[in-house]
């Protein structure tokens, strides 16, 4: 799973100015993003015009403050969905085929049992050149008690690559910077699936972290 990810100031202070300014007020927290937290996430351009047929606008994009989790009637909001099942489950059947996001982090944490102990320790996970990394999302919009529409986003996860696999089975599906604007806008379902696995050996990097 993905459970928690990391965005540093200076990042979040770059996507904030591409937010509109009521958005950005909600843009407030750096560092370690929990489920519930603001993030900015990245998503088609709605608004772009579709009598421009060139490849600026068909790849265009925008950045938008997203709350991590979809919200469910009972228990905890869904932070993540498993790539096997999301074209299957009717929470992210219509996301998938028409919400896709990119949620931008320098990395993400998981956590494996220590040996004879109780205590759980914590790893950082980065790509190998820590460089930004986008992980597969997406979002979808919910009513709130009022009759509200907000979006709310979700992050797909794939099993685990041989980096990771020995601290956990699963892993956020990550996508490579030249992907980014298929993964948003292709209309082609079976090119989206081509993205739903693991890196490959050696393209993550992993730290213990306190």
């Amino acid at each position: 799973m993905c459970g928690r990810f990391y965005i540093p100031e200076g990042d979040l202070d770059d996507f904030a100015g591409l937010v509109s300014k009521i958005e950005k007020e909600l843009l407030k927290k750096a560092g370690e993003i929990f489920p519930g937290d603001y993030a900015p996430v990245i998503t088609p351009n709605k608004s772009k015009d579709p009598n421009q047929d060139n490849g600026e606008n068909r790849q265009s994009s925008a950045v938008h403050a997203i709350k991590w989790g979809f919200p469910v009637m009972k228990g905890r909001p869904i932070i993540n969905a498993r790539s096997e099942t999301v074209k299957e489950k009717p929470l992210f059947k219509l996301p998938y085929a028409n919400r896709r996001c990119l949620i931008p982090a320098r990395g993400f944490f998981e956590w494996k049992d220590a040996e004879n102990s109780k205590k759980r320790i914590k790893h950082y996970i980065t790509l190998i050149d820590s460089s930004m990394m986008y992980l597969a999302g997406l979002y979808w919009f919910f009513k709130d008690k009022e009759g509200i529409q907000t979006p709310y986003f979700t992050i797909l996860t794939t099993q685990a690559n041989e980096d990771i696999r020995n601290i956990h089975d699963r892993m956020p599906v990550i996508i490579k910077n030249d992907q980014k604007d298929i993964w948003l806008n292709e209309k082609n379902i079976e090119i989206v699936d081509s993205f739903l696995k693991p890196l490959e050996k050696g393209e993550l990097k992993i730290e213990i972290v306190s």
